[in-house]
Protein backbone atom coordinates (compact mmCIF):
# COMPACT_ATOMS: atom_id res chain seq x y z
CA UNK A 1 0.00 0.00 0.00
CA UNK A 2 1.13 3.53 -0.79
CA UNK A 3 0.72 5.66 2.34
CA UNK A 4 -0.38 9.13 1.27
CA UNK A 5 -0.89 11.88 3.87
CA UNK A 6 -3.02 14.98 3.38
CA UNK A 7 -3.91 17.87 5.73
CA UNK A 8 -6.58 16.82 8.22
CA UNK A 9 -8.67 19.99 8.27
CA UNK A 10 -9.02 23.63 7.27
CA UNK A 11 -8.26 25.29 3.96
CA UNK A 12 -5.44 22.86 3.21
CA UNK A 13 -7.81 19.91 3.50
CA UNK A 14 -10.50 21.52 1.34
CA UNK A 15 -8.02 22.64 -1.34
CA UNK A 16 -6.39 19.21 -1.42
CA UNK A 17 -9.75 17.51 -1.95
CA UNK A 18 -10.54 19.98 -4.76
CA UNK A 19 -7.20 19.29 -6.46
CA UNK A 20 -7.59 15.53 -6.25
CA UNK A 21 -11.20 15.62 -7.44
CA UNK A 22 -10.19 17.76 -10.43
CA UNK A 23 -7.74 14.96 -11.28
CA UNK A 24 -10.48 12.33 -11.12
CA UNK A 25 -9.48 11.12 -7.65
CA UNK A 26 -11.82 11.10 -4.66
CA UNK A 27 -10.98 10.78 -0.97
CA UNK A 28 -13.54 8.50 0.67
CA UNK A 29 -13.89 8.44 4.48
CA UNK A 30 -16.24 6.06 6.28
CA UNK A 31 -17.11 8.91 8.68
CA UNK A 32 -15.72 12.43 9.26
CA UNK A 33 -14.07 11.43 12.54
CA UNK A 34 -11.83 8.85 10.93
CA UNK A 35 -8.24 9.79 10.11
CA UNK A 36 -7.82 7.17 7.40
CA UNK A 37 -9.47 7.01 3.99
CA UNK A 38 -9.19 5.46 0.56
CA UNK A 39 -8.41 7.24 -2.69
CA UNK A 40 -10.93 6.24 -5.32
CA UNK A 41 -9.21 6.24 -8.71
CA UNK A 42 -5.78 5.21 -7.40
CA UNK A 43 -5.61 1.57 -6.25
CA UNK A 44 -3.61 0.25 -3.30
CA UNK A 45 -3.41 3.70 -1.71
CA UNK A 46 -4.20 4.50 1.91
CA UNK A 47 -4.93 8.13 2.71
CA UNK A 48 -3.84 9.36 6.15
CA UNK A 49 -5.02 12.67 7.59
CA UNK A 50 -2.42 14.54 9.65
CA UNK A 51 -1.36 18.00 10.72
CA UNK A 52 0.79 19.54 7.94
CA UNK A 53 3.77 19.84 10.30
CA UNK A 54 3.50 16.14 11.21
CA UNK A 55 3.37 15.20 7.53
CA UNK A 56 6.85 16.66 7.00
CA UNK A 57 8.33 14.66 9.87
CA UNK A 58 6.59 11.39 9.08
CA UNK A 59 7.55 11.48 5.40
CA UNK A 60 11.16 12.31 6.29
CA UNK A 61 11.38 9.41 8.73
CA UNK A 62 9.72 7.03 6.25
CA UNK A 63 6.54 6.09 8.14
CA UNK A 64 4.58 7.79 5.32
CA UNK A 65 5.54 7.54 1.64
CA UNK A 66 3.98 10.68 0.24
CA UNK A 67 2.32 13.83 1.58
CA UNK A 68 0.91 17.25 0.83
CA UNK A 69 2.12 20.04 3.11
CA UNK A 70 3.41 23.61 3.05
CA UNK A 71 6.79 24.59 1.64
CA UNK A 72 7.38 26.82 4.68
CA UNK A 73 7.15 23.76 6.96
CA UNK A 74 9.53 21.76 4.77
CA UNK A 75 12.17 24.51 4.97
CA UNK A 76 11.65 25.08 8.69
CA UNK A 77 11.61 21.49 9.87
CA UNK A 78 13.89 19.65 7.48
CA UNK A 79 15.79 22.15 5.33
CA UNK A 80 18.12 20.16 3.05
CA UNK A 81 17.39 16.77 4.63
CA UNK A 82 18.17 14.24 1.85
CA UNK A 83 15.57 11.83 3.24
CA UNK A 84 12.80 14.24 2.24
CA UNK A 85 12.16 14.85 -1.47
CA UNK A 86 10.07 17.71 -2.82
CA UNK A 87 8.39 15.90 -5.71
CA UNK A 88 6.03 18.65 -6.91
CA UNK A 89 6.95 22.15 -5.82
CA UNK A 90 3.72 24.05 -6.51
CA UNK A 91 0.27 22.45 -6.30
CA UNK A 92 -1.48 25.76 -6.88
CA UNK A 93 -2.89 26.58 -3.45
CA UNK A 94 -1.93 27.57 0.11
CA UNK A 95 0.07 30.53 -1.17
CA UNK A 96 1.51 32.72 1.58
CA UNK A 97 4.56 34.81 2.45
CA UNK A 98 6.75 34.84 5.54
CA UNK A 99 7.36 38.45 6.60
CA UNK A 100 8.48 40.67 9.46
CA UNK A 101 5.82 42.94 10.97
CA UNK A 102 6.30 45.73 13.50
CA UNK A 103 3.90 48.10 15.30
CA UNK A 104 2.42 50.70 12.93
CA UNK A 105 3.63 53.44 15.25
CA UNK A 106 7.26 52.65 14.43
CA UNK A 107 7.43 55.19 11.63
CA UNK A 108 11.24 55.05 11.38
CA UNK A 109 11.33 51.28 10.81
CA UNK A 110 10.66 50.22 7.22
CA UNK A 111 13.50 47.88 6.19
CA UNK A 112 15.59 44.96 7.38
CA UNK A 113 18.49 47.35 7.91
CA UNK A 114 16.27 49.39 10.22
CA UNK A 115 15.65 46.23 12.24
CA UNK A 116 19.40 45.60 12.45
CA UNK A 117 19.90 49.16 13.69
CA UNK A 118 17.08 48.76 16.19
CA UNK A 119 18.60 45.54 17.53
CA UNK A 120 21.90 47.40 18.06
CA UNK A 121 20.10 50.26 19.79
CA UNK A 122 18.24 47.92 22.14
CA UNK A 123 21.48 46.11 22.95
CA UNK A 124 22.90 49.44 24.04
CA UNK A 125 19.98 49.73 26.44
CA UNK A 126 20.75 46.35 27.93
CA UNK A 127 18.15 44.16 26.22
CA UNK A 128 17.59 42.27 22.98
CA UNK A 129 15.02 42.56 20.20
CA UNK A 130 12.23 40.04 20.86
CA UNK A 131 10.80 38.31 17.77
CA UNK A 132 7.70 36.11 18.06
CA UNK A 133 7.59 33.40 15.41
CA UNK A 134 6.65 29.83 14.53
CA UNK A 135 9.72 29.62 12.30
CA UNK A 136 12.80 29.82 14.55
CA UNK A 137 15.21 28.04 12.17
CA UNK A 138 14.34 30.16 9.13
CA UNK A 139 14.29 33.42 11.08
CA UNK A 140 17.55 32.74 12.92
CA UNK A 141 19.38 32.11 9.65
CA UNK A 142 17.74 35.04 7.91
CA UNK A 143 18.49 37.51 10.73
CA UNK A 144 22.17 36.65 10.73
CA UNK A 145 22.28 37.01 6.92
CA UNK A 146 20.79 40.50 7.23
CA UNK A 147 23.08 41.64 10.05
CA UNK A 148 20.38 41.41 12.72
CA UNK A 149 22.60 39.84 15.37
CA UNK A 150 21.10 40.71 18.74
CA UNK A 151 17.68 39.16 19.21
CA UNK A 152 15.68 36.55 21.10
CA UNK A 153 13.19 34.28 19.38
CA UNK A 154 9.90 33.84 21.22
CA UNK A 155 8.06 30.63 20.35
CA UNK A 156 4.53 31.44 19.24
CA UNK A 157 2.23 28.64 18.13
CA UNK A 158 -0.99 30.62 18.57
CA UNK A 159 -2.01 34.02 17.21
CA UNK A 160 1.44 35.41 16.58
CA UNK A 161 0.03 38.78 15.40
CA UNK A 162 -1.15 39.52 18.93
CA UNK A 163 2.32 39.17 20.52
CA UNK A 164 3.41 42.86 20.37
CA UNK A 165 0.04 44.04 21.66
CA UNK A 166 0.21 41.58 24.56
CA UNK A 167 3.73 42.72 25.38
CA UNK A 168 5.68 39.48 25.15
CA UNK A 169 7.44 40.39 21.88
CA UNK A 170 8.56 43.55 20.08
CA UNK A 171 7.94 42.34 16.50
CA UNK A 172 6.76 39.21 14.72
CA UNK A 173 7.88 37.02 11.83
CA UNK A 174 4.88 35.15 10.52
CA UNK A 175 3.19 33.72 7.46
CA UNK A 176 0.44 35.76 5.80
CA UNK A 177 -1.82 35.36 2.78
CA UNK A 178 -3.47 38.78 2.57
CA UNK A 179 -1.93 40.82 5.41
CA UNK A 180 -5.37 41.38 6.95
CA UNK A 181 -4.59 39.85 10.35
CA UNK A 182 -1.38 41.89 10.52
CA UNK A 183 -3.21 45.14 9.82
CA UNK A 184 -6.04 44.23 12.21
CA UNK A 185 -3.46 43.96 15.00
CA UNK A 186 -2.03 47.39 14.13
CA UNK A 187 1.15 46.03 12.63
CA UNK A 188 2.88 46.75 9.33
CA UNK A 189 5.10 44.62 7.11
CA UNK A 190 8.71 45.76 6.77
CA UNK A 191 11.49 44.68 4.44
CA UNK A 192 9.58 42.58 1.94
CA UNK A 193 9.18 38.80 1.70
CA UNK A 194 11.46 36.44 3.61
CA UNK A 195 10.06 33.23 2.08
CA UNK A 196 7.28 32.43 -0.39
CA UNK A 197 5.32 29.31 0.41
CA UNK A 198 2.72 27.12 -1.30
CA UNK A 199 1.40 23.58 -1.11
CA UNK A 200 3.96 20.97 -2.17
CA UNK A 201 4.02 17.22 -2.64
CA UNK A 202 6.83 15.56 -0.68
CA UNK A 203 8.05 11.98 -0.70
CA UNK A 204 10.28 9.66 1.29
CA UNK A 205 13.55 8.76 -0.38
CA UNK A 206 13.85 5.69 1.88
CA UNK A 207 10.51 4.08 1.04
CA UNK A 208 10.24 5.02 -2.63
CA UNK A 209 13.80 4.30 -3.74
CA UNK A 210 13.54 0.53 -4.01
CA UNK A 211 9.80 -0.09 -4.30
CA UNK A 212 8.69 -0.26 -7.92
CA UNK A 213 5.08 -0.88 -6.94
CA UNK A 214 4.87 2.34 -4.96
CA UNK A 215 6.72 4.23 -7.67
CA UNK A 216 4.15 3.09 -10.23
CA UNK A 217 1.38 4.54 -8.05
CA UNK A 218 3.31 7.78 -7.54
CA UNK A 219 3.75 8.02 -11.29
CA UNK A 220 -0.02 7.74 -11.83
CA UNK A 221 -0.65 10.45 -9.26
CA UNK A 222 1.97 12.77 -10.76
CA UNK A 223 0.66 12.22 -14.28
CA UNK A 224 -2.82 13.28 -13.19
CA UNK A 225 -1.68 16.28 -11.13
CA UNK A 226 0.77 17.50 -13.76
CA UNK A 227 -1.70 16.97 -16.60
CA UNK A 228 -4.42 18.83 -14.73
CA UNK A 229 -2.12 21.70 -13.71
CA UNK A 230 -1.03 22.06 -17.34
CA UNK A 231 -4.52 21.65 -18.75
CA UNK A 232 -6.04 24.49 -16.76
CA UNK A 233 -3.76 26.89 -18.66
CA UNK A 234 -5.24 26.06 -22.09
CA UNK A 235 -8.47 26.36 -24.03
CA UNK A 236 -9.70 24.32 -26.99
CA UNK A 237 -11.38 26.37 -29.74
CA UNK A 238 -13.61 24.93 -32.43
CA UNK A 239 -14.91 27.03 -35.35
CA UNK A 240 -16.48 26.59 -38.76
CA UNK A 241 -14.46 28.26 -41.50
CA UNK A 242 -15.20 28.63 -45.24
CA UNK A 243 -12.48 27.78 -47.75
CA UNK A 244 -11.60 26.26 -51.10
CA UNK A 245 -9.61 23.40 -49.56
CA UNK A 246 -8.11 22.08 -46.32
CA UNK A 247 -4.75 23.45 -47.43
CA UNK A 248 -6.05 26.99 -47.95
CA UNK A 249 -7.82 26.99 -44.58
CA UNK A 250 -4.69 25.67 -42.90
CA UNK A 251 -2.60 28.45 -44.41
CA UNK A 252 -5.06 31.08 -43.14
CA UNK A 253 -5.16 29.67 -39.61
CA UNK A 254 -1.39 29.30 -39.31
CA UNK A 255 -0.74 32.82 -40.61
CA UNK A 256 -0.56 33.66 -36.90
CA UNK A 257 1.71 30.86 -35.71
CA UNK A 258 1.42 31.84 -32.04
CA UNK A 259 -2.36 31.32 -32.27
CA UNK A 260 -2.34 28.12 -34.30
CA UNK A 261 -2.38 25.63 -31.43
CA UNK A 262 0.18 23.47 -29.66
CA UNK A 263 1.30 21.58 -32.78
CA UNK A 264 -1.02 23.12 -35.35
CA UNK A 265 -4.74 23.11 -36.15
CA UNK A 266 -6.88 20.06 -36.75
CA UNK A 267 -9.04 20.64 -39.85
CA UNK A 268 -11.82 18.45 -41.20
CA UNK A 269 -14.59 18.92 -43.81
CA UNK A 270 -18.02 19.76 -42.47
CA UNK A 271 -20.78 17.49 -43.79
CA UNK A 272 -23.30 19.95 -45.10
CA UNK A 273 -26.85 19.67 -43.80
CA UNK A 274 -28.10 21.39 -46.97
CA UNK A 275 -29.00 19.63 -50.21
CA UNK A 276 -26.47 21.39 -52.39
CA UNK A 277 -23.20 19.88 -51.18
CA UNK A 278 -21.28 21.42 -54.07
CA UNK A 279 -22.21 24.97 -53.13
CA UNK A 280 -19.23 27.25 -52.71
CA UNK A 281 -17.57 27.92 -50.43
CA UNK A 282 -17.14 24.62 -48.67
CA UNK A 283 -16.95 24.62 -44.87
CA UNK A 284 -14.32 23.15 -42.60
CA UNK A 285 -14.23 22.54 -38.85
CA UNK A 286 -11.06 23.93 -37.28
CA UNK A 287 -9.84 23.00 -33.80
CA UNK A 288 -6.90 24.64 -32.03
CA UNK A 289 -5.62 24.54 -28.44
CA UNK A 290 -4.19 27.84 -27.20
CA UNK A 291 -2.89 29.23 -23.89
CA UNK A 292 -5.45 31.04 -21.76
CA UNK A 293 -3.83 34.44 -22.28
CA UNK A 294 -4.09 33.96 -26.07
CA UNK A 295 -7.77 32.99 -26.04
CA UNK A 296 -9.30 36.29 -27.19
CA UNK A 297 -6.56 37.03 -29.79
CA UNK A 298 -7.16 33.54 -31.24
CA UNK A 299 -10.92 34.13 -31.38
CA UNK A 300 -10.38 37.44 -33.14
CA UNK A 301 -7.93 35.89 -35.61
CA UNK A 302 -10.47 33.20 -36.51
CA UNK A 303 -13.14 35.88 -36.94
CA UNK A 304 -10.87 37.89 -39.21
CA UNK A 305 -10.47 34.97 -41.60
CA UNK A 306 -14.21 34.27 -41.74
CA UNK A 307 -14.86 31.80 -38.92
CA UNK A 308 -18.34 31.48 -37.45
CA UNK A 309 -19.85 29.58 -34.52
CA UNK A 310 -16.68 29.70 -32.42
CA UNK A 311 -16.96 27.62 -29.25
CA UNK A 312 -14.46 27.10 -26.43
CA UNK A 313 -13.85 24.46 -23.78
CA UNK A 314 -11.27 24.64 -21.00
CA UNK A 315 -8.84 21.76 -21.40
CA UNK A 316 -8.98 19.27 -18.54
CA UNK A 317 -5.53 17.71 -18.94
CA UNK A 318 -2.44 18.23 -21.08
CA UNK A 319 -0.12 15.22 -20.99
CA UNK A 320 3.38 15.71 -22.34
CA UNK A 321 5.50 12.94 -23.84
CA UNK A 322 6.75 12.19 -20.31
CA UNK A 323 5.83 13.38 -16.85
CA UNK A 324 8.51 15.93 -15.99
CA UNK A 325 7.85 15.59 -12.26
CA UNK A 326 8.28 11.81 -12.37
CA UNK A 327 11.45 12.13 -14.44
CA UNK A 328 12.89 14.46 -11.78
CA UNK A 329 11.87 12.02 -9.06
CA UNK A 330 13.61 9.11 -10.79
CA UNK A 331 16.77 11.19 -11.14
CA UNK A 332 16.66 12.17 -7.46
CA UNK A 333 16.13 8.56 -6.35
CA UNK A 334 19.01 7.34 -8.50
CA UNK A 335 21.49 9.64 -6.78
CA UNK A 336 23.72 7.86 -4.30
CA UNK A 337 23.19 9.34 -0.85
CA UNK A 338 25.29 7.79 1.86
CA UNK A 339 23.54 9.80 4.58
CA UNK A 340 20.06 8.33 4.00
Amino acid sequence: MLRFAIPSKGRGYDATLSLLESCGLRVVRANPRQYTATLRGLPDTEVLLHRPADIVEKVAEGSIDLGITGYDLVVEQRGDDPALLTIYDDLGFWRAELVFAVPQGWVDVSSWQDLADLAMELRGRGRRLRIATKYPEIIRRFCHQQGINYFDLIDSQGSTEAAPGLGYADIIADITETGTAIRDNRLKIVGGTILRSQAVLVGSRRTLRNDQGKLALVRQLLELIEGRRQGRLFYSLTANLPGASIESVGRQVTARMELAGLQGPTIAPVWSKFDDEQAAPRWYAVNVVVPQDELLPAVQHLRNIGAVSISTVQVQHVFKAESEAFARLRTALSEERQDV
